[in-house]
């Protein structure tokens, strides 16, 4: 005996649509959410030196990181 179908019958109306455009690249000067965890001492040592230097947080990730790349 073959199973009965209890999903009833797909809504009527315009197809699916994808609601993901996870294909689409950002913009190169959009930015995106980079999400790490650090420990308390470091996170407001790095604000401070930000804060002192004039510079954003993530301007501050970027210089260390060229820094760390150029080694």
């Amino acid at each position: 005996m073959p199973k009965k179908n209890t999903k009833g019958l797909p809504p009527k109306g315009l197809p699916p649509q994808a609601s993901n455009n996870n294909l689409n690249k950002p913009a190169q000067a959009e930015l995106v959410p980079l999400n790490f965890k650090v420990p308390p001492e470091f996170a407001k040592e790095f604000k401070v030196f930000a804060a002192m230097h004039g510079l954003k947080l993530v301007d501050l990730l970027k210089l260390g990181f060229d820094a760390y790349k150029k080694q």
